[in-house]
């Protein structure tokens, strides 16, 4: 692994671990917002590394757009949670072609 993406991997692992011990102090609603926010930059890596699909850069986009819900409207922030869940279940689902049952 190139010392580059070691750091990057390295600056998000670093985010990660510091929003799980802020987390022990922080309200709740912090803790969707850091893990979507943990996923989009996990996109970002992997888009500067070249290895970024069309699907998880739209993803990405996604996320971006609806994760400041969590301040103004938790109720807004929970459909958006919803929305993305129901997104990368059917991304996997076309990738895999495989059904759940």
């Amino acid at each position: 692994m190139g010392t580059g993406l070691e750091r990057k991997i390295y600056e998000l692992l670093g985010y990660m671990v510091t929003s799980a011990r802020n987390l022990l102090d922080e309200t709740p609603l912090y803790g969707p917002f850091r893990l979507v926010d943990a996923a989009s930059r996990l996109i970002s890596v992997l888009e500067e590394e070249g290895h970024a699909s069309p699907r998880l850069l739209a993803l990405r986009d996604r996320i971006e757009e609806g994760k400041y819900k969590v301040v103004d409207d938790p109720e807004a922030f929970r459909n958006f949670l919803d929305g993305l869940v129901q997104t990368v279940v059917e991304s996997m689902l076309q990738e895999g072609g495989d059904k759940p049952g």
